[in-house]
């Protein structure tokens, strides 16, 4: 497929992955190592190994995006959240589940650089290891007097 995006074509279900925006959280290969065989040449990516709610379970579980479904089966498509949810990775990127709109394109999943070094902003690539960044995500202690 074009602009990067890999795509497996099942019988129930069409798995697309778009490496650019993978953060490597391994949660496809770590959840269905059946389904996202790593380290292999060629195919690597087996939609007919899996029903389609696991295929959609497995790319929802995907923090960055990079892994999407369709479903051939008549199944129910993935749905925004009911509350947009923002969670900020330790020393890596935030990762944002919502309705969204990033770069003029729609996305219900993103990991957005916090670090200032990706080379595929607004996404993170990981540079953030190499740089050396280091952020907790939450706001610094600060000495408190006891309540009365």
């Amino acid at each position: 497929m074009s602009d990067g995006i890999e795509e497996a074509r099942g019988r129930l279900a069409v798995i697309r992955f778009e490496g650019k925006k993978c953060i490597h959280a391994r949660q496809c290969v770590l959840g269905r190592p059946d389904v996202f065989v790593p380290n292999v040449e060629g195919e690597w990516i087996h939609p007919d190994r899996a029903t389609p709610d696991e295929i959609a379970a497995l790319a929802q579980s995907c923090p960055s995006g990079a892994i999407t479904y369709e479903r051939l089966d008549g199944g129910k498509a993935e749905a925004p959240p009911l509350v947009n949810v923002a969670r900020v990775r330790e020393n890596g990127p935030v990762a944002l589940h919502g309705d969204l709109e990033i770069a003029g394109k729609p996305a219900l999943r993103a990991t957005l650089c916090r670090c200032g070094a990706s080379q595929n902003k607004p996404y993170c690539d990981g540079s953030h290891t190499a740089a050396g960044f280091s952020a907790t995500g939450e706001p610094a202690a600060k000495e408190s007097s006891p309540l009365a």
